[in-house]
């Protein structure tokens, strides 16, 4: 099920599971969190809004059920039909192949690298997915 109408709760979240503190984003950051059982199992935060241009998606899940053909579509349709932006951003951890493997998967472009600019001390790898090239609207 998704949760809309919950930013903060989601952000809080997200937040935790990806940096370990509650305050990473903004409070004006909007979010969808998805549940399963009334628990929220992933959620994302859409962060560092450019109007017209771009939108970053920093997603975080316990459950690799939530990934569903729903879920993505609704996940997706907000920044390129609702905000109409012409591209989506998301960044991982160098050390994290799993997760740059699946934004692959989701039809993400790895775009650059960006040399110890991650919480952690790693390498950033920045991804980008074009409004055109989303296989999920």
């Amino acid at each position: 099920m998704l949760l809309y109408g919950a930013d903060k709760d989601v952000r809080e979240w997200v937040s935790m599971q990806l940096f370990g503190e509650i305050d990473a984003f903004s409070d004006i950051d909007m979010a969808i969190g998805i549940v399963k059982d009334n628990k929220l199992i992933a959620g994302v935060v859409y962060n560092n809004y450019v109007p017209n241009i771009s939108i970053e998606m920093s997603i975080s899940s316990i459950d690799k059920c939530w990934a569903t053909r729903y879920n993505l579509r609704a996940l997706f349709k907000y920044p390129f039909t609702q905000l109409g932006l012409r591209r989506v951003t998301a960044l991982s951890s160098a050390n994290k192949g799993d997760i740059m493997n699946f934004l692959e998967r989701l039809g993400f472009k790895q775009e650059g690298i960006h040399r110890e600019a991650h919480y952690d001390g790693s390498d950033t790898v920045s991804f980008g997915m074009l409004r055109n090239d989303c296989g999920w609207l």
